[in-house]
């Protein structure tokens, strides 16, 4: 009980009773503040996970096997609440387990990550609202477009290119390239409610929506679990909460006006409370005062929203190929940034000497670490199957080289072959094969492609789907420039494979901004129907699936498509009773085109 005790005082240390802002709920938005609808409620319920949990110790699958009659009746009764903006207390109490950080020390309080449970019903009706806001922010396009993680084709594979892209072309026009690394320090904790309100009001979120998220952040309780004991109930006045899925996108809201506080020439990426700001320029005394310039206005905007920088976890490096004899002076609130040799992002090394090869290297340890693990999982009598092997493989390993795809995809051959070791070494563990079993049949074995021929093709993958989501990705600035972020390697390898696709980028169909509609209109059955079964004979699934159409869509037009099953291509097929296709989409589009 003291223990809990001990975690709840830490955890709760930057709660404290604010000054309240005035503020004015009276503009409406008929697309936000409208009534729930049953389509979102049932979404809602499907998107959400079967994860432990909070107070109220109602799982979510109690909620996904209610009949509609029930349903309905939650719905009138997430109306009202968003009507009157009252919330039960349940809905405002999280529970908190502290898990222990990885390779830090146990005996120090600030060394556990707060794992929140919070209720699952709060949850389901935080999405509704969540889903609304994420795509009125969309289709107005109301954030800043360098603003990375939690919006619609904004992740992190496109935060690390374009730097990566940034640093590539420094180093081609033989100009300095400074970055400048900075970490807000426990930045869920220190968000201010009414800021964070007044900036939702700002950005056009006005009404009942903004009004119940303000309830909903106001005076929260929070209780520690530690070794089955609950700590003393502490109440928060401050900051987001943990677990709760409206922070990810209220978070990014707070952030959102940080952008005017770069000076000419400077650039930026976001991603959360990661912040990399970095310019490239002939010479360095030009860069040292932009970025010191840069670096006062993130600290006085930093102060006027109460926010700090941790200075612990912030770093300063010059990633160009130019020789730097003194490195300037440039400081944070007057105090001094350490310059470093190489630099974390995303969980990318950028380095100045043998980029690739730090890249490469650093991937490397991590997959090393994780093949012991796989080593002592894999006993032949008593551990995991073959399959679940194989899948760890895949998840935990091999899916570092997958992450980093858009960047190591144009990496030296030899470079390649070390990732290929990687993946051949893995998979002889998974599978427990002698050493001398020959590369093809190990690769057989497991259904899997050669590793440096995947990379390249998610690489590719990745690049067709930032020019399709052109008005949305970050690496483009303006409809006219198609390649205007990418690295000559990969525009002339895009170009190339659109060119033995007989194919260009005029082709390939931009997509609109998605509408917020009913998405029963285009309904998706994975394994509903007996004839969704690889095992059948094809006679019995042929006829099942003639006989399936004709009783439960007559009317309807269909389209069959086997998504992202196998690497070598990616069948897709439509009928109605008026028409009929079937095509066979190339590797390049097997995840992307088929699943939209």
């Amino acid at each position: 009980m003291k223990q809990s005790n001990l975690f709840a005082n830490h955890f709760s240390s930057y709660s404290h009773e604010v000054q309240p802002i005035p503020l004015d709920y009276s503009t409406e938005n008929e697309f936000l503040n409208k009534n729930i609808e049953f389509w979102e409620l049932k979404r809602a319920i499907s998107k959400t996970k079967n994860s432990t949990p909070g107070a109220d110790n109602i799982p979510s699958i109690w909620f996904k096997k209610l009949d509609d009659a029930s349903l309905f009746k939650i719905l009138g009764m997430l109306q009202q609440q968003l009507d009157s903006s009252v919330l039960p207390k349940a809905w405002k109490h999280t529970i908190i387990i502290p898990i222990p950080k990885p390779n830090k020390d146990k005996t120090k309080l600030t060394s556990y990550r707060p794992i929140a449970l919070t209720s699952v019903f709060c949850k389901i009706f935080e999405r509704i609202l969540a889903h609304r806001i994420t795509h009125f922010l969309t289709s107005q396009k109301k954030m800043n477009p360098n603003q990375h993680g939690f919006l619609p084709f904004r992740d992190n594979h496109a935060a690390i290119y374009k730097i990566y892209s940034a640093i590539s072309e420094a180093r081609k026009n033989k100009k300095f390239f400074v970055a400048v690394s900075l970490d807000i320090k426990s930045a869920y904790d220190s968000v201010h409610v009414d800021n964070l309100i007044l900036k939702c009001l700002q950005l056009g979120i006005p009404g009942k929506v903004t009004k119940w998220m303000h309830h909903f952040l106001q005076e929260r309780s929070v209780q520690i679990k530690w070794r089955n004991f609950l700590s003393n109930t502490k109440t928060s006045f401050k900051g987001l909460p943990q677990g709760s899925v409206l922070s990810p996108i209220l978070y990014e809201i707070f952030m959102n006006d940080f952008f005017e506080t770069l000076d000419n020439n400077v650039e930026r990426s976001i991603f959360a409370d990661d912040i990399f700001v970095y310019c490239s320029h002939h010479s360095l005394t030009y860069i040292q005062i932009k970025i010191q310039n840069t670096l006062e206005l993130i600290y006085k905007w930093c102060c006027y929203w109460k926010l700090t920088i941790c200075l612990e976890k912030s770093a300063i490096i010059e990633l160009s190929n130019k020789q730097v004899t003194s490195f300037p002076r440039i400081t944070y609130a007057g105090i001094p940034l350490p310059w470093s040799e190489s630099i974390k992002y995303l969980g990318i090394q950028f380095s100045k000497y043998n980029q690739n090869g730090h890249i490469l290297r650093s991937l490397r340890n991590k997959a090393l670490k994780k093949m012991n693990g796989l080593k002592m999982l894999g006993y032949k009598r008593n551990g995991p199957r073959t399959k679940h092997l194989i899948t760890i493989t895949n998840n935990s390993i091999l899916s570092l080289f997958f992450y980093s795809s858009p960047i190591i995809n144009k990496f030296s051959d030899t470079h390649l072959k070390a990732c290929n070791v990687i993946q051949t070494t893995s998979l002889r563990i998974a599978l427990g094969v002698p050493i001398w079993t020959p590369n093809v049949i190990l690769l057989k074995l497991a259904g899997q492609e050669i590793l440096s021929g995947k990379i390249k093709r998610l690489a590719m993958q990745f690049f067709t789907k930032q020019i399709a989501t052109q008005p949305f990705s970050a690496l483009f600035h303006t409809p006219d420039r198609i390649y205007s972020q990418l690295v000559e390697k990969d525009a002339e390898s895009l170009r190339i494979t659109f060119r033995n696709l007989s194919c260009i980028p005029d082709h390939i169909i931009s997509l609109p901004i998605f509408p917020h509609s009913n998405p029963n209109v285009c309904e998706i059955f994975l394994k509903d129907f007996y004839f969704q079964n690889k095992e059948l004979p094809s006679s019995i699934i042929s006829s099942d699936f003639i006989e399936c159409i004709q009783r439960f869509f007559p009317n309807h037009f269909i389209i069959a498509t086997d998504g992202s099953k196998s690497h070598c291509h990616t069948s897709i097929a439509g009928f109605s009773c008026l028409q009929q296709f079937c095509y066979h989409i190339h590797p390049l589009n097997s995840v992307f085109t088929a699943e939209v």
